[in-house]
């Protein structure tokens, strides 16, 4: 069996065995889903969902503001504008 293509940080290569009909070992292979199993937990989804919220809102108010008193104010006459 050919050995497994990955390349540490150190640049020494591993040591494992490739899977058959791939170039990497178990651990070191994309296809295997190391992380598959792993479910995101709802409140945490809430939480993010949350935090973005408020970014937005953080970010989008200045930007209101800034284009209300650039754009939305009355307008004025060329006599008025000296």
């Amino acid at each position: 069996m050919p050995r497994c293509l990955h390349i540490y940080e150190s640049g020494v290569q591993c040591v494992d065995e490739s899977v058959p009909d791939g170039d990497f070992c178990g651990d070191h292979d994309v296809r295997s889903g190391g992380f598959d199993h792993l479910e995101e937990d709802a409140w945490r989804r809430v939480f993010r969902r949350f935090v973005a919220f408020l970014l937005l809102v953080l970010f989008l108010i200045p930007l209101l503001y800034s284009l209300k008193s650039l754009y939305w104010g009355p307008p004025q006459s060329p006599v008025e504008a000296r």
